[in-house]
């Protein structure tokens, strides 16, 4: 019987040891993931690329990236601690001829992890790997605007005639000049302006009468038009 309490001790107290063990390596791996992921929250758009930011796999761990190997330089305090600063902001990680604050819309290396995320997250590029940049963005303008004079009046409808019958400058933005928006430049553009102003026409469609952009307008069709510009 003592013989038999003797084993059943040391199995239980085996069995504690293996209990303590598995919550030490619970306890850091979960502290681990947890000052990776945290990270993510630490730079300006952090949401777009995850883990990814920092490192090969996409899930995170493992062997880091050009941006994540300056990351890691920049961390000198705990692994949770502020490391977005001007100085990591200005370097071209990836050495594709942007830098890293560029990529993530903070150029100056001034936001902060309480602050709003700068820009629009759809032209976030890639910190640590060498990608295209996104494409222009559209400049905008008033439609029927066609001396890009940021309103429409009489002077628009004369200059598209003067453009079409007397090669005149022409219009800096041809979205803006195509006043009736039906895709081409021509005299009926400068009557539907006419129209407007003077006999109750129907109003040029949007972007009007701010200034605004088009999806589908190319940006080499529509220059910096004037007071839109």
């Amino acid at each position: 019987m003592k013989k038999y309490q003797m084993v059943l001790g040391f199995q239980w107290s085996r069995l504690l040891q293996g209990l303590a063990f598995l919550f030490l390596v619970f306890v850091y791996c979960t502290g681990s993931a947890e000052a990776r992921s945290c990270r993510v929250d630490l730079i300006p758009n952090g949401e777009v690329n995850r883990c990814s930011n920092c490192h090969v796999n996409p899930r995170g761990g493992g062997r880091r990236n050009s941006f994540g190997r300056d990351v890691e330089d920049a961390l000198n305090r705990g692994n949770c601690s502020e490391f977005w600063v001007a100085e990591l902001a200005a370097l071209d990680s990836d050495g594709d001829g942007r830098t890293n604050g560029e990529e993530l819309l903070d150029p100056r290396g001034l936001w902060a992890e309480d602050d709003p995320q700068p820009g629009d997250e759809s032209r976030v590029t890639h910190p640590g790997e060498e990608d295209d940049p996104p494409p222009p963005k559209p400049n905008p303008y008033v439609r029927g605007d066609s001396n890009s004079s940021g309103g429409v009046d009489l002077s628009d409808g004369v200059f598209t005639l003067s453009f079409l019958f007397r090669s005149e400058r022409a219009p800096g933005c041809m979205a803006a000049a195509d006043s009736n928006g039906d895709g081409a430049l021509d005299i009926s553009d400068a009557v539907f302006v006419f129209l407007y102003l003077f006999a109750g026409g129907s109003p040029p469609r949007n972007p009007f009468p701010e200034c605004g952009i088009s999806a589908d307008v190319a940006e080499e069709d529509c220059e910096a038009a004037g007071a839109c510009g």
